[in-house]
């Protein structure tokens, strides 16, 4: 075989393995950007209150802080035009689930801004089971290549604008997972589609995992939960020199006994 035929051939299959990835691309794309709406799932919202989820109609001070913190994330989200945004702690048990349900909605809240929330604390999920969610798979469906991310999709009757991908059981050999080509295209995925809007991604603890790590370069900006009394000054050090070029939006500390005596 001549050295021109053989030049042919080989530009021939690289053309030939880049259709083939882009097709695994838009079949990814298509999934996310082009399903129908997320179905919508009823859910109790006595238990959410009782989970402490600020639903858009509560007030009292718990309702006014997460307002303010919506706002303010949001003038940050727009100066920096944050896409995906990921909500961290140091260690485990700071609160950051549930910043990232309550920040979720009520950035939902705003007529103009559509939020999808994705569990990525893939060894420990609860989003599921603080919405009380009744759904059957997660995350680790998809993962194991049994269900779409379409499938998994879930919206919130009384919620509007608001969208969540679950976890439901914990996933092994996650920051190898996460590190997947195929992984890390449907992250990306969920960040470019236009009817997302943000995403959230409730990460797992800096400081106790490498997953943080492996979905940083897809973050457009975090924000780092504390708890007075119980977060390191340490830790916080650590976990934001870990934070690496990734844009700090804000800090948010739970439990704040200061907090607590101012009413307006």
């Amino acid at each position: 075989m001549s050295v021109e035929r053989i030049q042919r051939a080989l530009e021939l299959a690289r053309l030939q393995r880049a259709a083939e990835h882009s097709a695994a691309e838009a079949n990814v794309v298509d999934e996310v950007t082009q399903r129908h709406p997320a179905t919508r799932v009823r859910v109790d919202m006595q238990r959410l209150r009782e989970n402490r989820v600020i639903l858009p109609d509560a007030q009292g001070p718990a309702a006014q802080a997460y307002r303010m913190l919506r706002t303010q994330v949001l003038q940050r989200v727009r100066q920096y035009a944050v896409r995906a945004l990921g909500v961290v702690s140091a260690v485990d048990g700071e609160g950051k689930t549930l910043t990232a349900a309550n920040l979720a909605i009520g950035i939902a809240a705003e007529s103009n801004q559509s939020v999808l929330v994705v569990d990525l604390d893939l060894r420990h999920p609860s989003l599921a089971t603080l919405f009380g969610l009744p759904v059957e798979q997660g995350l680790e469906a998809w993962f194991a290549g049994v269900a779409s991310i379409g499938d998994l999709c879930r919206g919130i009757e009384g919620i509007d604008r608001l969208e969540i991908v679950p976890t439901l059981a914990p996933v092994r050999s996650s920051s190898e997972i996460l590190a997947s080509r195929r992984a890390q295209d449907m992250l990306l995925d969920l960040k470019t589609a236009q009817r997302a809007g943000l995403v959230i991604f409730d990460l797992p603890p800096v400081l106790l995992t490498d997953d943080f790590l492996t979905v940083a370069p897809l973050l457009d900006g975090v924000v780092l939960v504390a708890t007075e009394g119980i977060t390191k000054r340490d830790d916080i050090t650590r976990t934001r020199e870990l934070l690496g070029p990734v844009r700090l939006l804000g800090t948010v500390l739970n439990r704040s006994s200061e907090s607590e005596k101012r009413v307006y």
